[in-house]
């Protein structure tokens, strides 16, 4: 039985796993398959979003020396919801 794979792995990685999230559902829309994305998949790939959304975001703030403590609570929380709906999905598809 394969190990689990701690959400630190996930959080450290994060920026990587959310764009091959993305790259998959761009894959799958040019091939005309996007109909068949699970409700599972689509929620994986809204928590991909929603994380380089405000990774973004922060990103701009910290160029310009103007990062909040909102800003970056905000990047934290959407790094992390990601990596946990990553993890379950993961779990789920390699067992």
């Amino acid at each position: 039985m394969k190990s689990k794979v701690p959400l630190e792995t996930y959080l450290a990685n994060a920026e990587h796993l959310a764009q091959e999230v993305v790259n998959a559902w761009g894959l799958n829309v040019d091939a005309g398959n996007s109909s068949y994305l699970t409700p599972e998949f689509n929620r994986l790939l809204d928590r991909a979003c929603s994380f380089r959304s405000a990774k973004g975001i922060a990103d701009n703030h910290r160029e310009f020396n103007l990062l909040s403590e909102r800003v970056a609570t905000e990047e934290t929380a959407s790094r992390t919801a990601f990596a946990e709906e990553f993890k379950i999905f993961d779990e789920r598809h390699v067992a």
